[in-house]
């Protein structure tokens, strides 16, 4: 029996301060209340060294960080969140990152380049933030690799799907499927949102949901809601929210069977 595993994780969230005086006209002052007053009570960044050291020990064969390493997505706090992965990003297992709506929080050029040195860091040189959507092919499974978040307004932290995206995962679809075909974003592309809370939805994702019902996509890994959860069928097969790493202290390991053709999700709880 061959197995593979993944470890996937999000929402790890580096504290905001106020770095610029831009940062008084747009979203990020309330960005950085949010990370001051709500998260600081909530989120512990030790979490972080505890889910590399664990990746190192354990070694999987792939690690998908799904976004969110920031709260405002301001250079400072791009900075500092490296720090954490360096360790990770010196080892020779395969890690691939996608931005989250905090990571491009703003259309300010000093964050927009922040970002971009952000994801070409983590890719270990290998992409930016320009080359999504793309695939990542390994010896059990490909994954796509999204990028939807957009800066929006104060009260919005919703993604959009744009249309070439749609047609790069369709077209993915079509190619002749010999291995399972897993998609890494940050936000949750069958959801569980309600009409209340539509600001924090994917937009434009409705192709994608159908192909991940159809199971022509047989996972989704993604973020955005903190809280974790699932929705899998008996093969394993759907959507798992990694929730947030810093507020609830899980991994999702992922095992994949490749004689019996199932997933198995686990999930490491760090804080115990």
């Amino acid at each position: 029996m061959a197995l593979k595993r993944i470890i996937h994780f999000s929402d790890t969230h580096e504290p905001a301060t106020l770095e610029h005086w831009h940062a008084l006209f747009d979203k990020r002052m309330a960005g950085v209340f949010n990370s001051s007053v709500m998260r600081r009570k909530r989120h512990d960044l030790q979490l972080l060294p505890r889910a590399v050291e664990y990746i190192l020990e354990t070694r999987p064969d792939c690690v998908v960080f799904t976004g969110d390493a920031t709260s405002c997505g301001q250079p400072g706090e791009f900075s500092r969140a490296l720090k954490f992965f360096k360790p990770l990003l010196k080892s020779d297992i395969p890690f691939l990152y996608v931005p989250g709506n905090h990571d491009a929080y703003v259309r300010d050029r000093a964050c927009v380049s922040a970002l971009k040195r952000f994801t070409l860091a983590l890719s270990r040189g290998k992409y930016s933030v320009e080359d999504y959507p793309f695939a990542l092919e390994f010896d059990a499974f490909r994954i796509i690799a999204l990028h939807c978040a957009r800066p929006f307004n104060p009260v919005l932290s919703c993604g959009y799907m744009e249309p070439e995206t749609v047609r790069f995962l369709m077209r993915e679809a079509a190619r002749l499927k010999k291995k399972p075909l897993i998609c890494a974003g940050h936000f949750p592309i069958l959801g569980r949102f309600s009409f209340a809370s539509a600001r924090r939805r994917l937009y434009g994702a409705g192709g994608a949901a159908g192909l991940l019902r159809d199971r022509i996509i047989d996972l989704s890994l993604c973020g955005h809601v903190h809280k974790p959860y699932e929705l899998l069928d008996a093969s394993g097969r759907g959507e798992i929210v990694a929730g947030s790493l810093t507020r609830y202290g899980t991994l999702a390991e992922i095992t994949y069977d490749t004689e019996a053709d199932t997933f198995r999700l686990r999930r490491i709880h760090l804080n115990r």
